[in-house]
């Protein structure tokens, strides 16, 4: 039988490292946008560090690639 506590493990590791991937990206460029919270975290973080490898902040082009 599947818990809730396994279900909050599987995600911990995403959500522990796109906090870090924001704090990052907000040092190198200030506020993530806006539009972000519409996306699950797991994309977000790609999001994020498709950004943080470019070397330039996220516009609203970077979603429909």
């Amino acid at each position: 039988m599947l818990t809730i506590t396994a279900s909050l493990d599987a995600v911990q590791p995403v959500r522990s490292k796109l906090g870090v991937a924001l704090q990052v990206y907000e040092h190198h460029f200030g506020f993530a946008p806006y539009w972000l919270a519409d996306f699950s975290h797991g994309r977000i973080l790609a999001l994020i560090l498709q950004a943080l490898r470019r070397g330039a902040p996220l516009t609203e082009a970077d979603v429909l690639n």
